[in-house]
């Protein structure tokens, strides 16, 4: 919904109101973009990510990585309200990489990991500076919340490595 009427962003988006029982907000925020351009980057990432390793990965992690971002910037009480699909992206491609750096090896690995590095350098850095790593205009009063990045990253490492310990443990049941 980007550009969403200002009824309908305020309707959705998430606010301290999440926790005075209008915990809808943690799922809805998601579906609020702050320009087509902030949505169309956010729906790429979220379905590159996740056409390629839905069957690899956890069925949790996109409920946790849509709702675990939200929470934490929330709670970090830094910004006023949040909207956007980065945490999730966020998730979804640390979940990739950290599946895929336990389960390959040789040279692959080695590219693996390095990307690993970096996606883990990208969040420390937003939280360290305090600015994001790759700025997107998004409209007057809007700003991009480093913090949902880096939760999605934590939930994400932690969907990959589960799913790749499952997809271990199936090969294992297989041969039997």
């Amino acid at each position: 919904m980007a550009f969403a009427a200002p009824s309908v962003r305020d309707a959705l988006i998430a606010d301290p109101r999440v926790f005075a029982g209008q915990g809808w907000r943690l799922v809805t925020a998601p579906l609020v973009h702050a320009t087509w351009g902030h949505l169309v980057r956010d729906l790429s990432l979220v379905a590159i990510a996740g056409v390629a390793y839905e069957a690899a990965l956890p069925r949790w992690v996109f409920g946790v990585g849509l709702v675990v971002p939200v929470l934490a910037v929330l709670l970090a009480g830094r910004v006023d309200w949040y909207c956007g699909l980065s945490g999730l992206s966020h998730a979804l491609l640390a979940a990739a990489l950290s599946y895929e750096a336990l389960r390959r090896r040789g040279r692959v690995r080695l590219w693996v990991l390095a990307l690993c590095a970096v996606a883990i350098a990208k969040p420390v850095y937003e939280l360290v500076t305090g600015a994001p790593a790759f700025a997107m205009a998004l409209g007057p009063h809007v700003v991009q919340t480093p913090i949902a990045h880096a939760a999605g990253v934590l939930v994400g490492i932690v969907a990959g490595i589960q799913g790749s310990h499952s997809q271990t443990a199936r090969r294992l049941f297989e041969h039997c």
